[in-house]
């Protein structure tokens, strides 16, 4: 059996920095909408998805969000 002890999947959890309501397309350039509703007490957490819709062509982006900073 293999100790991969010096190994370690770095699992980070805590307050996300929260999701900005638009972004830019990846495909076309156009604006993708914010489609997720903030949580009920408004703390959007590491590892959450959150999803985008372009305006322009249509497509749907998920985000996993990130830790408050990176």
């Amino acid at each position: 059996m293999n100790n991969n002890s010096d190994q370690s999947d770095d699992f980070v959890s805590g307050r996300a920095e929260p999701p900005s309501e638009s972004i830019v397309c990846v495909d076309c350039g156009g604006s993708a909408h914010l489609l997720t509703h903030p949580p009920e007490d408004g703390i959007w957490q590491v590892g959450e998805v959150v999803a985008y819709r372009c305006s322009d062509c249509r497509d749907r982006w998920d985000i996993v969000l990130a830790p408050e900073g990176e």
